[in-house]
């Protein structure tokens, strides 16, 4: 693996962006299908009256307004290569009025230890102006539409490229009922894209110009040069005004705050355009994290009186040398942070050195500084949140470990997906902790068709609850429980694949939803029914996880309930990466606790694999 195979075309190679329009429109379901599909999905969780309950409602929604809206759905996809359009933002992400942080972004550790590069603080401007130039890179490459469109098993399967372009130059712009995305990228095709990105230090922003009069983008020296001129700034004169932490309140007060900011001077109109325009925002933090646990949990809180949480893709530096790469969920999923992250550390393992005696003859790059003229009731609203965020404390718990006994070559050895050996163990794990079955949420990657982003796969199947059952049985012998555990494996590995070919259930549910709230129809009774909640629709799943793929690379977000878990983790030859999230004032639940039982877990599954293999041979 490396950097040029994976993101840089060949010269044959079409527009990056062009591909896109030849992948195949998003599948739109049979609605009988799919609530079959459902009426499975809920026997682990519902009592026989509560299941009977379900299956009047599912009856009664076929026959009745599901098919009505069924019809909706069908006239949309025929004008529509993706029938599900803009709802998916706007109405899965862009209604929720909590604060971004720490409920809704994407948070990364950037493990930059894995390439060799130093995370100490002595190294710190060096390896800060190397990632900004391999930020800058990864940003040409997509406005140049030259970035290589992903791609699985072997180059056979290729998925869409359009959420490269949200990841520069966007923004979650808040309103007071519902939020939007503002884009302002645009390739070298479409026009000219802003050039500048963001870096924020101590209630301060400062502006800087990314490319030199002939377009080329600037070099690490000349970074480097700038970085130390804003370090003596942040170092020896005052703080700022602080205005970013306005962007971390509730999303109807920060909306109404930013009118404030527009309404007060047409400079403040500028001053917004130029944040909420660049490429990327930069915060320089001032925290120190030990450890890439405390880099993930500081990622959630740190320095956000200089953090802008609106900006679709943030890079956090801490003064010891250790980074966090953030994402805004709505704009892009997180296939999109891998990708972008394991380009940045393929570049700094086989990129070279910058010969950094180049910056003392560097040419010096303008700091403008990016200020806001305020009113007092905007200054009241400053000091309100920064004593808000003090008294708040750190209420979601993000954890970061490594299980490294075993990966996906000891899985793969017994002819099982990486992928499904987690999620079953996953769910194990919970199991063992809390004596109960979850309703489990896992992302399926639906990036292969036009504009696709994600479908649920509800990975409590029924063979999968079965082994659950098993495990906690003590008259099931170890080799019937390793059997088991084969089976569920199996039943999840066919499950994500009918998932990702357009079979899932509850983007399916979520468009009936949308179609019934934009025509201003009467929310149907079919999602009131208790099982619909109970087995996690509507955003009730007590296991929220998802798989980063094959790299070390793992990130998170926070969990969906507050008695839930956020799961997530990556998977190399040797070892599996884990994010666990949880929130602090729940009374049921422990990241820490469920990540021992977790590791704990994959310990035992191997031993009784073993046995199974070695029974199987005799």
């Amino acid at each position: 693996m490396d950097r040029k195979s994976l993101y840089f075309m060949n010269k044959d190679d079409k527009n990056t962006f062009d591909f896109d329009e030849t992948l195949p429109p998003l599948p739109l379901p049979e609605l009988r299908d799919t609530l079959e599909r459902y009426y499975t999905c809920i026997q682990p969780f519902g009592t026989p009256e509560e299941l009977a309950q379900a299956r009047k409602a599912i009856d009664e929604f076929r026959d009745g307004v599901g098919a009505e809206l069924h019809e909706k759905l069908k006239q949309r996809a025929a004008t529509m290569k993706n029938w599900l359009g803009t709802w998916w933002e706007d109405y899965g992400y862009h209604l929720l009025r909590l604060p971004l942080l720490p409920y809704q972004l994407m948070t990364m550790a950037s493990q930059l230890e894995l390439v060799g590069v130093p995370e100490t603080p002595e190294y710190m401007l060096k390896s800060f102006s190397r990632t900004i130039f391999h930020t800058l890179e990864f940003w040409d490459l997509t406005r140049k539409s030259a970035i290589k469109p992903l791609s699985s098993n072997g180059g056979k399967i290729k998925y869409s490229s359009a959420l490269y372009k949200r990841f520069f130059s966007t923004s979650r712009v808040p309103g007071v009922e519902q939020d939007r995305i503002e884009n302002h990228f645009l390739t070298k095709d479409e026009g000219n894209t802003p050039t500048h990105l963001l870096i924020a230090a101590k209630g301060r922003q400062f502006a800087i110009n990314c490319v030199h009069d002939d377009d080329t983008i600037l070099t690490a020296p000349e970074i480097l040069v700038a970085l130390q001129r804003l370090r003596s700034i942040f170092d020896y004169e005052p703080e700022g005004a602080c205005v970013p932490i306005l962007t971390h309140d509730d999303r109807p007060s920060w909306a109404n705050n930013r009118a404030r900011l527009l309404e007060i001077s047409d400079a403040n109109k500028e001053t917004l355009r130029l944040v909420e325009g660049a490429s990327i925002g930069i915060c320089w933090d001032e925290n120190t994290p030990d450890s890439y646990e405390e880099t993930s949990q500081v990622g959630l809180y740190g320095d956000t009186h200089s953090r802008w949480a609106d900006h679709a893709s943030s890079i956090i530096a801490y003064k010891n040398g250790r980074y966090n790469w953030t994402g805004e969920h709505s704009c892009y999923d997180g296939t999109v942070s891998v990708s972008f992250a394991t380009f940045m550390q393929l570049s700094l393992l086989e990129v070279p050195e910058p010969d950094w005696t180049l910056a003392e003859s560097a040419q010096v790059v303008e700091l403008k500084e990016l200020k806001f003229e305020l009113d007092d009731k905007l200054k009241s609203e400053i000091t309100r949140l920064r004593k808000e965020k003090d008294e708040r404390g750190i209420d979601v718990t993000a954890t970061f470990t490594v299980f490294d006994e075993y990966g996906k070559d000891f899985m793969k050895s017994h002819r099982l997906h990486p992928d499904s050996f987690i999620q079953v163990v996953m769910q194990w794990a919970y199991h063992q902790m809390h004596e109960e079955i979850a309703p489990t949420y896992e992302t399926a990657l639906m990036r292969q068709y036009y504009n696709g982003r994600t479908e649920t796969l509800r990975s409590c199947t029924g063979a999968v609850a079965e082994f659950l059952k098993a495990s906690s049985d003590s008259r099931v012998s170890d080799l019937a429980l390793a059997k088991s555990f084969r089976t569920a494996v199996d039943d999840h590995k066919r499950a994500m694949d009918e998932a990702r070919k357009g079979k899932g259930i509850d983007r399916h549910l979520f468009g009936l939803w949308c179609a019934a709230y934009e025509n201003k129809l009467d929310i149907p009774a079919f999602y009131d029914d208790p099982l619909y909640t109970k087995s996690g629709g509507g955003g009730n799943f007590v296991l929220s996880s998802s798989t980063l793929g094959f790299t070390a690379n793992v990130g998170f977000v926070a969990p969906m309930l507050i008695d839930g878990y956020g799961v997530f983790y990556s998977i190399t030859s040797g070892a599996v990466f884990i994010n666990t999230t949880a929130y602090r004032d729940s009374i049921k639940t422990s990241a820490r606790k469920f990540n021992d039982i977790f590791k704990a877990s994959f310990r035992r599954i191997s031993v009784l694999l073993e046995q199974l293999a070695k029974e199987s041979k005799l």
